[in-house]
């Protein structure tokens, strides 16, 4: 029976590694089978209850603060709430540079320049 010795497998070992290398034009990658991730089916969640209507629906009333002095609409930083009235009514939120999206409705409207009142909540 013939034994190997550490010279005998290390050149075995790069010969080997060249023979691959030259046949995946010198890119070399490890792939370890435990490394290997599956995906897994999502799991399906339960269905929410439907609401039938408004009556259904709790009222909630916020306190806030309205800035008295307005601000420009650069100076109001992102994801802050704003209003274009002095009092405070129809709440916005600064979405991007030049986004805000309405409270009530919950749709984003693009938005150049101007002045606007901050809320703080």
């Amino acid at each position: 029976m013939y034994q190997w010795n550490v010279l005998e497998v290390n050149n075995l070992y790069g010969l080997f590694m060249e023979a691959i290398q030259a046949a995946n034009n010198g890119n070399w990658q490890e792939v370890q089978p435990s490394k290997i991730k599956t995906k897994r089916p999502r799991r399906a969640l339960p269905p929410l209850p439907s609401v039938a209507g408004a009556s259904e629906m709790v009222d909630a009333v916020f306190n806030c603060k309205v800035d008295s002095t307005p601000s420009n609409w650069e100076s109001v930083p992102l994801w802050s709430a704003f209003s274009l009235s002095p009092d405070g009514s129809f709440p916005k939120v600064k979405v991007t540079k030049s986004k805000f999206s309405d409270l009530r409705t919950g749709k984003s409207d693009p938005a150049g320049s101007g002045r606007c009142y901050r809320i703080i909540f």
